[in-house]
């Protein structure tokens, strides 16, 4: 609905310019009835044509508020383009793989060192092993031989028997370990192929990638501090807007209760004519001066109406202007958003996508490396478990070596061929623990090496490729919540201004109402004349119960305090009287409606 449905001539124009001819100015408001209710029906025009008009102007205001807040969400949706966790937990993964690479060549070497270890303890092993195999061979050898020498004697046979028993499960593990000891020796060299492969790769990206993606990891914690920032700025201007449109819905009451006051003025000019055309017993001359009075109390109410409505007019006015700027404001936002956080995205993107590439194949080989190493590691420490097997050979053979001396001893000059077998096992012993010591400290070497690996492993810490993907997820993510807000912000950008700049010209009523009604209140104030003494015996006590009763039916219609405030002015007994008579719920449910207007 245009402005132009509620002009001047819907208000009797034609009227008020009569009355504003000074030669047709009638001494009094009993002269002309006539005029009291073109007047009437002027301010009823006036009343319904604002109630529409700012009906409008706050359905147009509850969309551009409804716009307005959804400008707020699509900013929001652009500085918050991260979720906080997923950004520090972008940022924290991106430091931890810069800084893994930044190690890795120190890791390498480190892991390089343990495996020549490892290489060089299991050639020891093999070694030992071997002396370790050969001794047993030889024990088996004495073991026939104290069965040749004790001649079918049973004990020692038994005792033979016994000991190849021992023989054989001691031979037994010994091969186990063999097998395992020469795994481990041929796979070292695979290990240090993968190592030489692997420092090729370090050489060709580090310490430049690292540097990189260290840099990245900082400028994204920056970005998030200054997402931050924006944040605050936007909440701030939020605040602002939602101030600025609840005072503009606030002083769009000023239309409903301008309308409720002008529609009971024109009822209280109705009542003056009906007043005027049977006033009673009362003389023509004292009727005229009542309806003078009560002509004046119409003509305050209206300049009281109109003073209000002229500065709650020109108060959302100003509501309305000032929204513009503020929303404008958002979009400034959107723009710094959509020219910083932008770029800035999409560079980080391929920034994070490009160390990606060209590390891919370094930590396959890393990756490789590590399994291996960790292969190796978790073999030589099972190898260093072994140990005790070595340990119960050698005690077994010791054992055979003492229960064959004490068998010799009792038998006297009879064992002295078992005493010659004897002292060749105790000799094996000996033998046998001088190994199991060389093999203690193979193992040893194997145990240091395997824990030096197994520190390089734990040191490793994030999967570099699986955070790096996670990161890389992050960012794209980000960038597409953020296009997707300024998508949102683009939409809803013209509407507001279209909105607010509709709505202020619907309120902008200053020509069609302000000039009418300024017009209407000078003529109520050119009829009506106030009695300047309302008591008697300045008036009769008839005339005042009359008065009284015209004044009763026009305050009857008061739904405002400030209505009240006006009356009482001109009621008898001015400005102590009371207020006049109504029912004490109308006044509960006035003073209701005034916490409204």
């Amino acid at each position: 609905m245009t402005t132009t449905a509620y002009c001047p001539e819907q208000i009797q124009e034609d009227t008020l310019q009569r009355a504003a001819i000074p030669g047709e100015m009638p001494e009094h408001a009993a002269a002309t009835g006539l005029s009291l209710a073109e007047l009437g029906e002027a301010l009823a025009g006036i009343a319904g044509g604002l109630d529409a008009r700012f009906v409008a102007a706050g359905t147009a205001l509850a969309r551009a508020y409804e716009i307005v807040e959804g400008l707020i969400g699509a900013l929001e949706n652009v500085t918050n383009a991260f979720e906080r966790d997923a950004a520090d937990a972008a940022v924290d993964s991106m430091r931890r793989t810069a800084e893994r690479l930044t190690r890795l060549p120190a890791i390498q070497a480190t892991r390089k060192e343990a495996l020549v270890a490892i290489e060089q303890a299991s050639a020891a092993l093999s070694h030992q092993i071997d002396q370790v195999n050969r001794t047993l061979s030889f024990l088996r050898i004495c073991g026939l031989n104290i069965k040749v020498a004790a001649a079918g004697t049973g004990d020692f046979s038994s005792f033979a028997d016994t000991m190849f028993v021992k023989l054989d499960l001691g031979e037994t593990e010994m091969e186990a370990l063999a097998r395992e000891i020469v795994w481990l020796a041929e796979a070292v060299p695979a290990m240090f192929e993968v190592e030489r492969q692997l420092a090729g790769e370090c050489a060709l990206v580090i310490p430049h990638i690292p540097r990189k993606l260290s840099g990245d990891a900082v400028a994204l914690q920056q970005h998030q501090l200054e997402l931050a920032e924006r944040a605050l700025r936007i909440a701030e201007v939020a605040r602002h807007i939602r101030a600025q449109v609840g005072t503009a819905l606030g002083a769009l009451q000023v239309g409903d209760s301008t309308r409720q006051r002008l529609e009971h003025l024109a009822d209280g000019l109705q009542d003056v004519d009906a007043f005027l055309a049977a006033p009673g017993a009362l003389a023509d001359e004292v009727a005229g001066q009542l309806a003078d009075h009560a002509v004046a109390l119409l003509a305050a109410q209206a300049a009281d109406t109109l003073e209000t409505f002229q500065r709650e007019s020109r108060l959302l006015a100003s509501s309305l202007r000032g929204i513009g700027p503020s929303a404008a404001s958002l979009l400034d936002l959107r723009e710094a958003e959509s020219e910083g956080e932008g770029p800035f995205l999409h560079q980080l993107e391929q920034s994070v996508a490009e160390v990606t590439s060209v590390t891919e194949s370094l930590r396959e080989a890393d990756a490789r490396s590590g399994r291996l190493s960790s292969l190796a590691s978790t073999t030589a420490e099972n190898l260093s478990q072994r140990l005790a097997t070595v340990h119960r050979i050698t005690s077994d053979v010791q054992q055979m070596a003492w229960n064959t001396d004490l068998r010799c001893y009792r038998m006297g000059p009879e064992g002295r061929g078992l005493a010659v077998v004897a002292s060749e096992i105790r000799g094996f012993a000996a033998t046998l623990a001088t190994i199991a010591s060389g093999i203690a400290r193979s193992f040893d070497g194997l145990t240091v090496a395997a824990t030096v690996i197994r520190g390089s492993e734990e040191d490793a810490g994030v999967d570099a490729g699986a955070a790096l993907a996670e990161s890389l997820g992050c960012i794209r993510d980000g960038g597409q919540r953020m296009r997707s807000g300024l998508s949102e912000l683009d939409e809803g950008a013209s509407s507001v201004a279209e909105i607010l700049e509709d709505t202020t010209g619907k309120i902008d009523c200053e020509e069609d109402v302000g000039g009418p009604l300024a017009a209407i209140t000078e003529r109520l104030s050119q009829f009506g004349r106030e009695i300047p003494d309302l008591a008697e015996p300045a008036i009769s006590g008839e005339a005042l119960t009359a008065l009284g009763d015209l004044l009763a039916a026009i305050a009857a219609r008061y739904t405002m305090a400030r209505e009240r405030e006006v009356h009482r002015a001109f009621q008898p007994g001015g400005e102590t009287a009371a207020a006049p008579a109504s029912d004490p719920f109308d006044l509960d449910d006035d003073d209701f409606d005034d916490g409204l207007f």
